[in-house]
């Protein structure tokens, strides 16, 4: 199914539990992320589970989004600048995709907010030294997989992946220069397109995608995560 204007004008949109205005995209058999101009950046939360999405990317500004939920996707690869058209995301669940390996991650280093990430059951998190490469180049992070990052960990990242002198380790060089396997990815959005007034939908030669499965409790945990960080803060 494309996702259309009519499609986001259709779509349930509410104050959820943690007080954000959330539109809910989730279960549409969503192919490719289009035409999301017409949300008018009104929203806090976006939920696009369960679809069946490959790309992470051609987004326009969404300068109000902090939340982002894209599990059980088919997710292989993120949009090179993606940041700069989502600049105040803190939170981006991208629970059972296929991101698979770890200099693919590589665009979520220009999100300066990012706080709260969710890898798992990607191929990625597989990789020997996957949490602590995340840790160590995302700096920003306070929750990986619903764990808390901790110091010491950042200081283990750094041992492993950084020399003396702030230069890269021999290992470092050896993750950035794989090669990715996820498909190339480019900015196709421009400014004044992406609103399809259509009233016509098509749906789209897809696999089945998966029985859609609950995801209160994927979102009970981010709460719970974010109240802790929220409640730390005055600490650091």
């Amino acid at each position: 199914m494309r996702l259309t204007a009519d499609l986001i004008a259709s779509s349930a949109s509410y104050i959820n539990a943690i007080k954000d205005r959330e539109l809910d995209l989730s279960s549409n058999n969503i192919a490719v992320i289009e035409n999301l101009g017409a949300t008018r950046d009104l929203n806090d939360s976006l939920n696009l589970c369960h679809n069946n999405i490959r790309v992470l990317g051609n987004f326009p500004t969404l300068d109000r989004l902090k939340c982002l939920y894209l599990a059980d996707n088919r997710i292989a690869a993120i949009e090179r600048d993606l940041a700069q058209f989502l600049p105040r995301l803190r939170t981006l669940v991208l629970t059972n995709n296929d991101i698979g390996d770890l200099v693919d991650l590589e665009p979520l280093r220009e999100f300066g907010e990012l706080e709260i990430l969710s890898l798992v059951n990607n191929p990625v998190m597989s990789k020997k030294d996957a949490r602590l490469w995340c840790v160590w180049r995302l700096a920003s992070l306070r929750v990986l997989d619903f764990d808390r990052v901790k110091q010491a960990e950042r200081d283990e990242a750094k041992r492993l992946f950084e020399t003396k002198d702030g230069g890269l380790t021999d290992l470092a060089k050896s993750i950035l220069d794989v090669k990715s396997s996820a498909p190339s990815v480019a900015n196709t959005f421009e400014p004044g397109e992406g609103l399809d007034l259509g009233t016509a939908t098509k749906e789209m030669t897809a696999e089945e995608i998966q029985k859609e499965q609950s995801i209160s409790e994927l979102k009970a945990k981010i709460r719970d995560e974010m109240a802790q960080v929220e409640a730390m803060e005055e600490y650091i």
